[in-house]
């Protein structure tokens, strides 16, 4: 299929040191444009949905799924692909360290699991056997298995004299010039560069915002998305950003920008003073290439059912602050998931800031079970929060999510722990009366009786761990 001129972009970036430009729709995946019109064919197209990690490259030395990023989105960047991390006739230390414990066989996921140890080796955390097998969560391996490679990284990171940043001009990193090839029928995308211009687009014609790309990308390629033109927000600043600030109401408020980051969440201090609660749940979001580019505000607004913050957010009776030509609004989060990935949000309205108040002595306690650590999407999300007076509960709040169409708070088992002390009998109660309050579904990643019996035993856990009797 041939795209019009007019629907393409011209996007400047560098890969592994050298400068290219291509003429593409902007919301090309940059995989495609890197296998295809650059001739870069070591990174891979595996599950195409930001599982696997066959397709991880660095972006500005951060790890990221190749297929979930729009061109558009790489402008003026830095591109680091497998076929940079050699150069000045040797090997990468990470690479001799592959090479000798023998984590390489089919060499499918290869490529993105050394530039996930790269990444991590880069980002000076300590080499420990838990935080190596963190960094690449996100990478599949089916053949080799874990431990060679997890040996590798480890032995890399002995080697921290010969530790490098792989972004210089090297003959093995050579790209070709664009082949003019435009595969497929992505959408064009056009990026603003101040809050005050994007929200004139929406105004004037249907756009589809795009923040991470997450989730809007895999409907792309799979072809359920729709093919409006994307309202790229990266360069939208006035959207970032964690502070503290003051309510409409009075009393000191948690604001986050739309476009924070998973990984901003878990690294910010003022988070994990306020409401660590959130960094735990930022943690449990995908792997390293999701936490790096997956946006608060796009899980809010995407209104999964399944969005592992959108409990907490009920939880914490936050407050979702949109706005646009018309001015702004704020609408409890409580108020804004009006039916399945539905919302409140207007069509020219943009999510700008996520409000969480701070009341003093509230306490706040999340699960959530998956099929496994990372990379799991959530068969139930449970988040409880409360405030202890003579050791009873009080303004207490459940809610949950993938237990029904939208995440919702459970009003009849917060009756039941309002005003008491928490106890194993107590948490029976509650366990069995938010069992029965939700209505959840069979589905392709559980059945409504298991969701059932993990939600009431997930709230069950909360209770007894707050109460000491772990």
């Amino acid at each position: 299929m041939t795209q019009d001129a007019a629907t393409l972009t011209t996007v400047r970036f560098t890969v592994n040191g050298l400068p290219v430009q291509v003429a593409a729709p902007g919301g090309r995946r940059l995989l495609d444009v890197l296998r295809s019109d650059l001739g870069l064919l070591v990174a891979k197209e595996g599950c195409g949905e930001g599982e696997c990690g066959a397709c991880s490259v660095l972006l500005d030395g951060a790890l990221v799924n190749s297929c979930l990023v729009p061109v558009c989105q790489v402008e003026g960047r830095a591109v680091n692909t497998v076929e940079g991390l050699a150069g000045d006739g040797r090997l990468d230390p990470l690479q001799d360290a592959f090479l000798e414990t023998g984590a390489v066989q089919c060499g499918f996921c290869t490529p993105g699991m050394l530039l996930a140890g790269r990444a991590f080796l880069n980002s000076g955390t300590p080499p420990t056997d838990r935080t190596i097998r963190e960094a690449i969560a996100g990478n599949v391996c089916r053949c080799t298995g874990y431990t060679r490679i997890v040996e590798a990284i480890a032995k890399a990171a002995e080697r921290a004299g010969d530790v490098h940043v792989p972004a210089r001009s090297v003959a093995a990193a050579a790209v070709p010039g664009p082949s003019g090839v435009v595969p497929h029928d992505a959408p064009p995308a056009v990026t603003p560069r101040t809050l005050a211009e994007a929200l004139g687009l929406l105004a004037d014609r249907p756009c589809r915002p795009i923040a991470g790309g997450t989730d809007v990308m895999v409907g792309l390629a799979d072809g359920a998305g729709d093919r409006r033109t994307l309202l790229d927000l990266q360069a939208l600043d006035e959207l970032r950003g964690i502070r503290l600030g003051d309510g409409p109401q009075g009393g000191p408020v948690l604001a986050l920008g739309a476009l924070t980051t998973y990984a901003e969440v878990r690294r910010s201090p003022i988070v994990a003073e306020h409401l660590p609660v959130l960094a735990e749940v930022a943690a449990s979001v995908g792997a390293v290439q999701i936490q790096a580019r997956g946006t608060l505000g796009g899980n809010v607004v995407n209104a999964s059912p399944a969005g592992d913050t959108l409990p907490v957010l009920l939880a914490t009776d936050a407050w979702l602050v949109l706005s646009s030509v018309r001015g702004e609004r704020r609408i409890p989060a409580a108020r804004f998931f009006t039916g399945y990935r539905a919302t409140a949000r207007a069509e020219d309205e943009l999510l700008v800031r996520i409000e969480i108040p701070l009341p003093p002595g509230r306490r706040v306690r999340f699960r959530k079970v998956g099929t496994r650590r990372a990379q799991a999407i959530a068969k139930v999300v449970v988040a409880v929060s409360w405030t202890d007076g003579d050791g009873a509960w009080h303004d207490v709040r459940v809610a949950l999510g993938s237990v029904a169409p939208v995440p919702l708070r459970a009003a009849e088992t917060e009756a039941i722990l309002e005003g008491s002390v928490p106890t194993p009998a107590l948490a029976d109660r509650a366990a069995a009366a938010v069992a029965a309050e939700i209505q959840p579904i069979d589905d392709v990643r559980s059945t409504a009786a298991y969701r059932r019996l993990v939600a009431g035993r997930a709230l069950r856990r909360i209770i007894l761990d707050a109460a000491g009797e772990g």
